[in-house]
């Protein structure tokens, strides 16, 4: 290839495949921004670089043979080399895709146009590029291929025949849909009140498309498409993966349309039904699917005096309203609630409905409000009691669910607000009548069923851990059904298969069987008749992801708590640099600490309950349709000349809500069901212990790398009902040295993590333990050359964390050399850590302080405030602020400060806060024991950040709690004395007001 035709490649390979569609559909066309970089790129006239491009990869095609021999010779040798860098042929393919957007400007979908405009772009002769057509072929299922292997962090392949044209159908494929059209799909979001949070399939978004094309919106390029059925399916899987995208918001802030006017953006209620003894409660907020690199905010209501923001304090995939809007009353559900920036220049509204259904999310523990159901799929759903709502609803209920639902009042479900009822567990099919126009966001569209996947450990969407067991469902409208799955890439076809004569039918697939690498295909069958298909892939550590894409990488330490500027950096447990060393450099502890006789009796930290109050007032001078009960609906009506099933639309003349109805013939009495009745809601009575396989968990963790904390919360959002469990599991692994984590200044709260370099760590001269990176080739190479040395490899199973690997019988200066030819799949040697715990205790001292991570706050008038009295361990009700000392409160947000004699609060993790009132009382909530050699500190005052990983290093176990206090076991003196005075005798936190 010429240097001009690499230029463009490359340029293209950065717009396309540098991850600004990773998990997303990628298409091989450009916007008119896309357009705009590669002009800036290329140094080109951006009306004419797209002509220059395929100009360019014309000049490269032979003018006799093949003229795509000289791409096919370049593509294998890619393939065969590892296929490190993005493909050597994306400009080929972006060609190939810009004759079919030619084509289909043109309106005429013909083989003979399409090679009549590759020809005019290319300055090639026809007939050769006709002929030969089938050469491209390669090219498209090499692209699919390697978007697959990346696990489509880089994008989601699309290149497939949308007709019979074998050849030129994959390059339609890329451009049915212009690029510069996907936003006028923003357009039906809007007007169908879409939330992006929708799990909605092809069959139903073609009932909503179908009426949209009827109005002025859409161009007539996307109409033209619309008219031809074999296009329709194309036109259908664009909008959804536009739905996706404007969902998510581009600029991470808020979703709409992307104009230069005001931007618009819609939040989302979410509802968490959490366990609590006696009684589990209803949590509901409002906020905005995503993750918020910053808050937003200070944001406003027009009228009230009070600020605003839109965080992710709570949930690492979902940023939430604060202070909290709605309250027991459920005021703000009546009216509505809307907000906007200082400037005016966004606004975040949600708009109140008389029937809010919940879909299960896959990105946390909630429930997140979506527009419409989707046919199969387990909803809860929120009612406005009022009237006959609820009476014709479980009327509803009784003839359209495939399951009777339960019904939770505030009595049995706290947490419910007034005036609202609950229904759990209602999944939807088709009602055998008209059902009240209320009830719409309530009946599926799709009509055939659904295929659902779910399974623990998904990795990211459409990718599971191979150790999970994943369950396909099947619920069709009537049966009998069939689920087929197939194994891709296995030698021969490996088929397992799942019938039922009924309308649900689920087959289970434990994916050990299953090999890395591979994909599943699933095909979902209802009386022989195709009518769903699925694919996810199978992961695990042993092919993990590269750690350098998009900038991501691996964490290090500066601080004693995060990351800071620094000299002496480190990652897991191995220290980068010079550190002091030393016994006679270690300070003495504290002499008014020794007069102590034991350490006061704590208990564990928890976050306080936060009892929901009334909401606050926001004004509206007029009556909303939910105040008042009903909405006045206006119906399109049917022409005479529309078949009968057309879908129309139907809106509320007073509100704006719109959604589609379909006329399926029912009738509209309604018929009596027996037998079906709704059944009232059980309270838990004790809650159940989550159960985690933390093995798979540190597997699927190391096949990620790293990511941020909704990467993770998401990784076990299937497994745990409350989130501050996902934090403490992290957090266990850090002191462990399996995850190093980023904590957001002035919390507890992870922001990022990764997986540290794989490291055995010594314990003594001759005991170590594995940390960091682990996989089971990794843990084979160990255990092989650890035999062929003739030191021993032990592998014990412990509750509540990953197993605990040790190598035993050998020196460290011998392990340097024994290991030495150990690495691990991404290429990294083990590094052999001499006095693990030593080392990073020392190096600690360089790091920058423990108080480093707070921030300043002013506290206000809060709510539940109490106050930590150090000499008790205990916190204590507080009516208000008094002198100085550490404070707790929880507003919807667990927030801990410390507060000083002139006024000045900083806020923080709690075990700085305690410690700082500790120190202030001059009580020590941590000691050492020089005969058991344990640390010992009172239960919820456990050693903070790196210094706790430091005790850690030394066992390779996490702290036990023993006679009421919590342990660090096989702690030196040398290693507690430098914790403790960095604890207790720094003189750094009185400067901390200034």
């Amino acid at each position: 290839m010429d240097a001009a035709y690499d230029r463009c490649n490359d340029a293209l390979n950065q717009i396309f495949f540098s991850g600004r569609f990773g998990g997303r559909p990628v298409f091989l066309s450009l916007d008119n921004q896309m357009c705009g970089e590669l002009a800036t790129a290329l140094e080109l006239d951006e009306a004419k670089v797209e002509e220059i491009v395929c100009h360019v990869v014309g000049r490269n095609l032979h003018k006799s043979g093949d003229p795509y021999s000289r791409f096919t010779s370049e593509a294998k040798a890619w393939w065969k080399g590892g296929r490190r860098s993005p493909p050597p042929f994306t400009a080929l393919l972006f060609c190939l895709a810009h004759a079919a957007e030619l084509m289909a400007a043109d309106g005429d979908f013909a083989a003979n146009n399409y090679y009549e405009r590759l020809a005019q772009v290319t300055r090639r002769e026809r007939q050769s590029l006709s002929f030969h057509g089938r050469s491209t072929e390669l090219f498209w299922d090499l692209l699919n291929s390697w978007l697959v292997d990346n696990n489509f962090e880089l994008g989601r392949p699309t290149a497939k025949a949308v007709n019979s044209w074998k050849y030129v159908g994959k390059a339609l494929s890329q451009v049915v849909v212009r690029a510069g059209d996907r936003e006028i799909f923003h357009d039906l979001f809007e007007r169908y009140g879409f939330s992006g949070n929708e799990p909605i399939s092809v069959d139903e978004i073609r009932h909503y498309l179908s009426n949209w094309m009827h109005m002025s919106k859409p161009n007539a390029r996307l109409k033209a498409a619309w008219r031809k059925p074999e296009l329709q399916g194309r036109v259908c899987e664009s909008a959804i993966a536009e739905l996706a995208a404007w969902g998510a918001g581009d600029d991470g802030e808020a979703a709409g349309p992307r104009t230069n006017a005001r931007r618009s953006a819609k939040l989302s209620l979410i509802a968490n039904i959490v366990p609590r003894f006696p009684r589990s409660f209803l949590d509901i907020q409002i906020g905005q699917a995503g993750e918020k690199d910053r808050p937003i905010g200070p944001l406003h209501v027009e009228g009230l005096d009070q600020e605003f923001t839109l965080s992710n304090s709570q949930f690492g995939t979902f940023a939430t309203i604060e202070p909290r809007p709605i309250g027991s009353d459920g005021e703000v559900l009546n009216r509505g609630f809307s907000l906007s920036t200082c400037d005016q220049a966004t606004s975040y509204s949600w708009q109140p409905r008389l029937v809010i259904p919940f879909g299960r999310s896959p990105d946390g523990p909630y429930w997140i409000e979506v527009a419409r159901v989707a046919f199969g799929m387990p909803h809860l759903v929120l009612v406005r009691d009022f009237g006959s709502m609820v009476r014709d609803l479980e009327a509803y209920f009784a003839e359209a669910a495939i399951e009777m639902p339960t019904v939770a009042h505030a009595a049995e479900l706290p947490g419910v607000p007034e005036g609202w009822i609950l229904y759990k567990d209602v999944r939807l099919g088709h009602p055998s009548s008209e059902p009240r126009k209320d009830f719409e966001a309530l009946v599926p569209l799709g009509e055939d069923g659904a295929l659902l996947v779910n399974g623990t450990f998904q990795l990211a969407r459409g990718i599971y851990h191979a150790g999970s067991t994943i369950r396909a469902s099947l619920v069709a409208s009537s049966g009998p059904t069939e689920i087929r799955a197939v194994e891709d890439g296995a030698p021969g076809t490996h088929i397992v298969a799942a019938n039922d004569d009924g309308r649900a039918c689920n087959l289970d697939i434990p994916l050990r069987s299953v090999v890395s690498g591979h994909s599943i295909h699933l095909e979902g069958y209802r009386k022989g008749k195709l009518i769903d298909r699925s694919e996810f892939l199978v992961r695990d550590s042993s092919t993990p992801r590269p750690l350098d894409r998009q900038d991501r990488g691996l964490l290090s330490y500066r601080s004693i708590l995060g990351s800071a500027d620094g000299s002496t950096p480190a990652t897991g447990m191995t220290v980068v640099g010079t550190v002091v060393a030393g016994e006679a450099d270690c300070p003495a502890v504290p002499e008014a600490f020794d007069q102590q006789a034991q350490l006061p009796v704590g208990n564990a930290e928890a976050d306080q309950e936060f009892e929901l109050s009334r909401s606050i007032v926001i004004h509206s001078g007029r009556e909303t349709c939910v105040q008042r009960g009903h909405h006045y609906w206006i119906c399109e009506s049917l022409k005479p000349e529309m078949p009968k099933k057309t879908p129309l639309r139907q809106q509320c003349k007073d509100c704006g809500q719109s959604v589609i109805i379909v006329d399926r013939g029912k009738k509209t009495a309604r018929p009596t069901v027996p037998g079906r009745s709704i059944g009232k809601y059980q309270p838990v009575q004790k809650l159940v212990q989550d159960q985690i396989d933390h093995a798979l968990l540190l597997d699927a963790l190391c096949f990620l790398g790293c990511g941020s904390w909704g990467k993770f919360e998401a990784l076990l959002s299937d497994q745990l009902e409350e989130p501050w469990k996902a934090r403490s599991i992290a957090e266990d692994l850090f002191l462990l040295g399996f995850l190093d984590l980023d904590l957001r200044t002035g919390s507890n709260a992870i922001r990022r993590w990764s997986v540290p370099p794989p490291a055995i760590n010594y314990i003594d001269d001759s005991t170590a333990f594995l940390s960091g990176f682990r996989c089971e080739a990794l843990e084979t190479s160990i255990a092989d050359a650890a035999t062929r040395s003739g030191c021993r490899f032990s592998k014990q199973e412990i509750a509540g964390r990953p197993p605990l690997i040790k190598v035993s019988g050998i020196d460290p200066r011998q392990a340097v050399e024994v290991f030495s030819g150990v690495q691990d799949p991404l290429g990294r040697p083990i590094s052999i850590v001499d006095a693990a715990g030593k080392s990073l205790a020392r190096a600690c001292a360089s790091f920058l302080g423990l108080f480093d991570s707070m921030s300043p706050i002013d506290i206000g008038d809060v709510r539940n405030l109490q106050a930590f009295d150090a000499k008790k361990a205990r916190w204590i009700d507080a009516s208000h602020l008094g002198g100085p000392g550490a404070y707790r409160w929880n507003d919807g947000v667990q927030m801990y400060a410390y507060r000083w004699p002139d006024g000045v609060a900083r806020r923080g993790p709690y075990q700085i806060v305690k410690l700082l009132a500790a120190r202030e009382q001059n009580v020590r909530l941590h000691e050492y024991d020089e005969g058991s050699r344990a640390l010992k500190a009172t239960l919820g005052c456990d050693v903070p950040g790196l210094l706790g990983r430091a005790l850690v290093c030394c066992s390779g176990d996490l702290p036990a709690i023993r006679d009421g206090v919590l342990s660090y076991e096989n702690v030196g003196p040398v290693v507690a004395a430098d914790v403790i005075n960095m604890m207790y005798g720094g003189n750094e936190w009185p400067t901390l007001r200034q």
